[in-house]
């Protein structure tokens, strides 16, 4: 099999940076494209065309879209995470990713809203594989020192991809119809099997770019947490850990919060505070741009002091604090400002509890951990969007949505406060 980076490293005495191109880069350009993929949904859903192409009349459906990949990605995160312990991360990322291509180009095709839904579950089963070898690679390819670094990176993809996307989406389908959309994003996730084929390797020591000293740089970073996790690296143990859940718990209401207001964000800004379609894309691609400045600072923040809750419950304040004042505020310059802070802390924690994951699991059970770890999550993000759709179509207004949301993200500024306590 070819790959990239297979000639001659530099000396064996020099430690060597493949972690970071052969592994950090591919795995943010993954995260890039398929949160492209899964968010294109939420700009479409403010586009008349395609509502009407599809007979989309009503806020529940629009929920319903957005929930039914929450809970087909919850399913495929659980499933992907015992095959990727089983067949190893590269085999389980192209398996994952060649479907989500097939998803794409059945999202093009569809003439109804089951189509449609069908498109949506095929996606959400084929990405779950992603948090699995992420989580996997990560734990493998560096030393404990650098994992928020890393985790950082390529989850800074789910904010680069809406700041790429979104405008994108937004002007294609204005100008050239929402099935090229689908069918562009499809062609770009064929790209990436390539990517993926062609660059990412199981392991350090199976990968010609890495030097000697690399490869020693990574396992003595590793060791120390192998041998501190030694009483918790079997899955029924780490299953047992309350932490676990905790953290499971703070991922599952900030995610809640997260695809509750993405997905509505645009409709909102269109339908509430009238700003135009292609503009409201460009709101939410300036914050999706904001957040990336703001996970790399905590990611670098965070390992110097490691303490990851401090970070994560004071993102869940802002979120409230952002929100509260971007529902109430009458100026529509200052909703689309406050509408960027919103999103520029609305990933952030995320990245952080994943994270703090690796206290918990070790390497060789990651995959089946984060996939446990990932759907319990996700199955709980599912409520966002359905809470929203289904209160703004009883109520005909946004705002009890939002507040409801509100309550999951005081939940886990709780549960951070617990976990700060305990060292975290």
């Amino acid at each position: 099999m070819s790959q990239l980076g297979t000639t001659a490293t530099a000396a064996t005495g020099k430690i060597t940076k493949a972690r970071w191109i052969q592994i950090g880069l591919p795995l943010l350009i993954l995260f890039t494209v398929s949160m492209i993929d899964k968010s294109n949904i939420n700009i479409l859903l403010a586009n008349k065309p395609f509502l009407q192409d599809l007979g989309i009349k009503d806020g529940a459906i629009k929920g319903t879209l957005s929930s039914i990949f929450l809970i087909t990605y919850a399913i495929g995160q659980f499933g992907w995470g015992f095959v990727v312990d089983r067949i190893g991360a590269c085999k389980s990322g192209l398996i994952g990713i060649f479907f989500w291509v097939v998803a794409m180009v059945l999202g093009g095709m569809a003439e109804s809203v089951s189509a449609l839904f069908w498109s949506r579950s095929i996606l959400g089963l084929s990405e779950g594989v992603l948090y699995p070898i992420a989580l996997t690679l990560t734990a493998k390819w560096f030393p404990e020192n650098e994992q928020a670094k890393a985790q950082a990176l390529w989850f800074n993809g789910n904010s680069l991809g809406p700041v790429i996307g979104l405008p994108i989406i937004a002007i294609v389908a204005q100008n050239f119809g929402w099935r090229e959309s689908y069918h562009a994003l499809g062609a770009v996730s064929f790209l990436c099997l390539i990517m993926f084929w062609l660059m990412v390797r199981n392991s350090p020591s199976e990968h010609r770019a890495v030097s000697a000293a690399e490869k020693e740089y990574i396992e003595k970073g590793a060791s120390t947490a192998k041998k501190e996790l030694a009483d918790t690296s079997e899955v029924k143990t780490v299953l047992k850990n309350p932490i676990f859940w905790m953290l499971v718990a703070v991922y599952g209401c900030v995610s809640i919060g997260f695809f509750g207001i993405s997905t509505f964000l645009p409709s909102y800004l269109t339908e509430v505070k009238q700003v135009p379609f292609v503009q409201s894309a460009f709101v939410n691609a300036a914050g999706y741009g904001l957040a990336i400045l703001v996970q790399m600072g905590s990611g670098f923040l965070s390992d110097k002091i490691m303490k990851r809750a401090v970070f994560v419950g004071g993102a869940s304040a802002l979120i409230i604090i952002f929100l509260l004042l971007s529902m109430f505020t009458s100026s529509v310059m200052g909703a689309q400002l406050l509408s960027i802070l919103l999103i520029s802390v609305l990933l952030m924690p995320a990245a952080l509890t994943m994270t703090m994951l690796h206290k918990v699991a070790s390497p060789r059970v990651m995959g089946r951990i984060g996939g446990i770890f990932g759907s319990v999550s996700y199955a709980l993000a599912a409520v966002g969007p359905m809470v929203v759709g289904a209160v703004s179509q009883a109520t005909g207004s946004f705002t009890g949505g939002f507040l409801a949301l509100m309550g999951f993200i005081v939940i886990s500024l709780v549960l951070c406060l617990v976990l700060m306590r305990k060292g975290y």
